[in-house]
């Protein structure tokens, strides 16, 4: 009370400008006292009535909202999907690629695919998108041999492109491609914006902090960082949109380093992508929650080096295989699916590996590998005739302690070494820190390989399998190379009668069953958290978690 009076008597003491300018001051204190107590993520969404708020995790955070570069970080990935478009979209509904900006006409021989764009197309800045856009993404950008996206600059090698008028654009292909028309999902680039940027310098450019779009949605503020490696950004209803509008105003993402952060602060997100393992209980405990199951078309394997002299030897391989229990790895895990193959359009029953440590010692003493129990030193490990021991080394990427990652791939490690060890093997395990682990892995030194694979929107084995990708930049970790395996996978891209494609999958399948390049564990199961301040939101039939927002039009708040 004294206090109060205290304050009383200084501004009766005032003149009225400097009271006036008294008052000021400590609202603007005090509106920032509630900024870090009520919003510690900033404004973003202050007096916004119409936002929805997700969190993402990302230990590097947003890092280049642009859509030829969400092949290297996932969070970028969420938010291009909002901010660009392209000539076709995937349709979770249909699972299947669809028109989008442009309407699709295919020749009868498959090689030639014609785009007449939409009317009214525009940039999120109100400038007219037009088939130089398209053409300028395609042709200057990707197919400049300085461009720095490998995956993108694999799948448009050979095309053809040209513009027909000022609506059209066509794309020639050498050969069929059943797969190429998913190609045509990635995101177009503003050429008024980017024309005097060059291809090689384009991931460096400024552009791709504040980017322009014509996606449903655009950047309203270049990502905000905070301490403890948390980070936001928000985006805005896009006017200019073409398709139609959603119902959510803006959309805000806070990007967290680790899942445990987000759990210690989910009550300032509304939905959380990728739940899994143990924090789904988290979730379920916050009653106001709901999750929402799905998975994705990829799978967790570990890749033999058919490089490595002992793994050229059927049998070493063979008893790899064999010596595993999947089911009983599976079962100490948090939700996770038993796979067998790769090609997930099969049904994975169909290839169930049966497990057997007598199989696996038979296999060994077959391939003229026997204990030499003698050796005190290494008892228990298998030797040649020679004297040379059954040892392998197996590398996987290190994750910080404590975290998701780290529990469960020292958990499955764990489990798949005491299993090899029991048959005779010697497996010498590095976690290496990712840069590292991404250079032994374009260097191919390792015998074994622990790694995950993402197959995309096509499940084309082409990137994965074929022996032309056992080169660095490829994803053919186990330098498979056969013949017959490869024809197999070329003929799969030029096939579109679905009897005879089923056919030759089923042969590539058994043909990859006999030869072993990998063992094939598991799949994820994941959950999308939500709590239910938005209804329409679907995850069914995604193949990226960004993908639900392919139906962000028919997502409304609930009142």
């Amino acid at each position: 009370m004294r206090f109060f009076k205290f304050l009383v008597g200084v501004f009766k003491s005032y003149g009225y400008w400097d009271a006036m300018f008294s008052i000021a001051a400590v609202a603007v204190i005090a509106l920032m006292l509630v900024k870090m107590i009520i919003f510690p993520y900033g404004f973003f969404g202050f007096g916004k009535s119409h936002i929805y708020t997700e969190g993402i995790i990302s230990k590097t955070g947003i890092q280049n909202i642009n859509p030829l570069f969400v092949d290297y970080n996932e969070a970028d990935r969420e938010v291009s999907s909002l901010v660009f478009s392209g000539l076709m979209k995937y349709d979770p509904a249909k699972k299947a690629v669809v028109d989008d900006m442009a309407t699709l006409t295919i020749n009868e021989d498959k090689t030639v695919y014609t785009f007449v764009l939409r009317s009214g197309l525009k940039w999120s800045d109100g400038k007219p998108l037009t088939i130089d856009d398209v053409y300028f993404t395609f042709h200057d950008v990707i197919l400049d041999p300085a461009f720095s996206n490998e995956i993108l600059k694999t799948n448009f090698a050979g095309v053809k492109m040209e513009k027909v008028d000022e609506k059209t654009i066509r794309f020639t292909l050498e050969k069929p491609n059943i797969f190429f028309i998913s190609n045509m999902m990635t995101g177009i680039l503003p050429q008024h914006i980017l024309k005097k940027v060059l291809p090689g310098e384009l991931l460096q450019d400024s552009f791709n902090k504040l980017p322009i779009g014509s996606g449903p949605y655009m950047v309203d503020e270049p990502v905000e960082t905070f301490s403890g490696g948390r980070s936001q950004i928000i985006v805005a209803r896009n006017p200019n949109y073409y398709g139609t509008p959603s119902d959510i105003e803006y959309m805000r993402f806070i990007i967290y380093p680790s899942m445990d952060q987000l759990v210690d602060e989910m009550s300032a997100v509304n939905g959380v992508p990728k739940v899994t393992g143990k924090y789904d209980l988290d979730f379920q405990n916050e009653k106001r929650f709901e999750l929402i199951s799905y998975k994705l078309p990829q799978y967790t394997a570990v890749f033999l080096n058919m490089d490595s002299d002992l793994l050229q030897i059927d049998n070493v391989r063979l008893a790899l295989q064999k010596a595993v229990d999947k089911q009983a790895l599976i079962a100490g895990l948090d939700d996770e699916i038993a796979v067998d193959t790769p090609l997930l359009e099969l049904e994975q029953k169909d290839w169930i590996y049966q497990p057997s440590v007598e199989q696996a010692q038979g296999a060994l003493k077959d391939a003229g590998f026997n204990y030499h129990p003698e050796d005190v030193n290494k008892e228990g490990i298998r030797y040649d005739k020679e004297g040379k021991a059954l040892e392998l080394n197996l590398i996987a990427r290190a994750y910080d302690e404590g975290s998701g990652q780290y529990a469960e791939i020292t958990q499955v490690i764990g489990f798949l070494v005491d299993s090899w060890e029991k048959v005779g093997f010697n497996v010498v395990v590095e976690f290496l820190p990712e840069k590292i682990f991404k250079e032994r892995v374009m260097a191919r030194q390792y015998d074994l390989l622990f790694v995950g694979q993402n197959l995309g929107y096509n499940l084309d084995t082409y990137s994965y399998w074929h022996s032309t990708q056992s080169t660095p930049l490829g994803q053919n970790f186990s330098n498979y190379k056969t013949f017959q395996v490869d024809s197999l996978i070329e003929d799969l891209r030029s096939t579109f009668d679905p009897e005879r494609r089923a056919d030759e999958l089923k042969e590539l399948a058994e043909k990859i069953k006999t030869d072993i390049p990998a063992i094939f564990l598991y799949r994820p199961v994941y959950f999308y958290a939500t709590d239910g301040k938005v209804s329409g939101i679907s995850i069914d039939n995604v193949v990226f978690p960004s993908d639900r927002f392919a139906g962000i039009g028919g997502w409304k708040f609930e009142e």
